[in-house]
């Protein structure tokens, strides 16, 4: 079945997912949010979607998801 989407993203490995789950509770400490909220949930997209974008630098993820 076609998904509309002609990207083709390969799977996150452990080392990838604990990286981006180490940004993503970092800032939602800083911007004291709560891990269950819509705002939690729109920065992991984000991290995600830059990631599969090729950012693949901790500094440049955060710098990034800072400036959304």
């Amino acid at each position: 079945m076609y998904s509309g989407n002609d990207s083709y993203n390969p799977p996150l490995s452990p080392d990838d997912l604990d990286l981006l789950q180490s940004i993503l509770n970092e800032e939602i400490r800083v911007r004291r949010i709560p891990i269950t909220s819509d705002r939690a949930d729109e920065l992991a997209g984000k991290l995600i979607r830059l990631f599969q974008s090729g950012v693949r630098q901790p500094d440049i993820l955060r710098l990034m998801i800072g400036t959304g």
